[in-house]
């Protein structure tokens, strides 16, 4: 009997859907590691906490698996409160993982097509195992399908073996699983926000402020091009100027001719004809506050960022002599960066608000892939200046005494409306 079918059989010897059930710690554990080993199945692991009574070394160990030399390795990555160790294994996997279970972690969960494991540990150190389902049949899983993702290898084989996701016989690379969700949750949320089925017939422009590795920007290009039918015209802008020529070359052996990449700063990029979406993941600090202001001097219709570090605000918020009421708030230096961070973006998305843009925020990618894991979203609807967002946005600022970068980079035509 293969390593799956074990799973898939241990799995519904000690599961019932929503139900908790208690397991013999062997059961668990043997459980744990049919999963993980499965290199068909496997998607990723989290063993987080500690027992009560009991510690561990790290904060968090998150395991997955990787293709090296084409061969599947499990990685351990291993989390404590001020670094990280990844170390990949072949065969000391099953080792590794043993010493891994040993430890009282007080959470474990894994994440496989086989079906996904939630461990948790009473007081008392006694096991709670609960089982949910995959997210498609069984029987899909060795074809790696995903129908409800936007593209998916039936749809999308030539960009995916282009960018290195997809194997030449039409497989997702194990090291490839995680950026290929994370596309496909890019793409969803930007979709959500612009409708761009809605824009068939139409052109449409499009600017990515610092696109890295370009493989959003070229799943964005192919999936509106290709996908929706939609005319679309993408820049990718980046600092790095030997990577925007990889991209270039990339897109000229693709034969895509109205995608390109250019080299500068987002502040000093200029456009004869105003872009209809200005997108920026992670463009650090006020590199992000670059791109919204860009976008909202343009009167772009859309608007998507997700901010990355933030250390503007926190460098006012270190010369603002506070009320004595929030002293253990910024007693540890992390909340002190943490609450710098949720209100540089509370800033940023009440400016939209007040600008006359429809603005939500919501979760990009896992808190275990990056802790920047915010995305703002906002799609223009109103005329700016809206008394209700310009109230708010006055009160925090008079509250914290701080001046968003934004604000300032605005000017003052936009400024009066603040």
């Amino acid at each position: 009997m293969s390593i799956r079918s074990r799973a898939i059989r241990g799995a519904e010897r000690c599961y019932s859907l929503n139900v908790i059930l208690s397991c013999m710690n062997s059961d668990y554990r043997q459980l744990i590691r049919e999963h993980i080993l499965d290199t068909d199945t496997f998607i990723r692991a989290v063993f987080s906490g500690e027992q009560k009574g009991a510690s561990v070394p790290w904060v968090r160990v998150v395991v997955r698996p990787v293709e090296l030399k084409g061969q599947v390795h499990w990685q351990f990555s291993y989390f404590d409160e001020k670094k990280d160790i990844t170390k990949n294994y072949l065969d000391e996997a099953a080792s590794k993982l043993n010493e891994l279970l040993a430890f009282p972690f007080r959470n474990i969960f894994i994440e496989s097509g086989a079906g996904n494991i939630q461990v948790n540990f009473s007081k008392k150190g006694k096991p709670l195992l609960s089982r949910s389902k995959p997210s498609q049949s069984v029987t899909d899983l060795s074809h790696d399908r995903h129908k409800d993702r936007l593209l998916h290898e039936e749809n999308a084989a030539p960009f995916l073996q282009a960018v290195g996701i997809l194997t030449q016989d039409g497989r997702i690379k194990a090291d490839m699983r995680r950026k290929y969700k994370q596309i496909n949750e890019f793409l969803r949320l930007v979709d959500e926000t612009a409708s761009f089925s809605a824009w068939a017939g139409s052109p449409i422009r499009i600017v990515d402020f610092g696109c890295g590795s370009g493989h959003l920007t070229f799943a964005l290009y192919y999936y509106l091009h290709e996908v929706l039918g939609v005319d679309a015209h993408v820049t990718g802008v980046d600092i790095k100027s030997e990577l925007m020529s990889r991209l270039r070359a990339k897109s000229e052996a693709l034969g895509w001719d109205q995608i390109e990449f250019q080299t500068g700063y987002i502040s000093d990029y200029q456009t004869d004809v105003p872009p209809e979406v200005v997108i920026a993941l992670h463009a650090c600090d006020t590199a992000t506050d670059d791109a919204l202001a860009k976008g909202i001097q343009w009167n772009s219709k859309v608007i998507v960022c997700a901010p990355c570090c933030q250390h503007e605000l926190q460098a006012q918020l270190a010369k603002v002599e506070l009320p004595d009421s929030l002293a253990s708030v910024f007693q540890d230096g992390i909340f002190f960066e943490r609450m710098g961070d949720i209100l540089t973006d509370a800033f940023r998305a009440n400016i939209l608000r007040i600008m006359g843009y429809r603005t939500d925020v919501t979760q990009f990618v896992p808190i275990e892939h990056t802790a920047k894991n915010l995305m703002i979203r906002a799609i223009r609807k109103s005329q700016p200046g809206n008394e209700k967002w310009v109230e708010q946005y006055r009160r925090l600022k008079s509250f914290w005494g701080v001046t968003p970068y934004l604000e300032r980079l605005l000017g003052e035509e936009y400024k009066k409306k603040l």
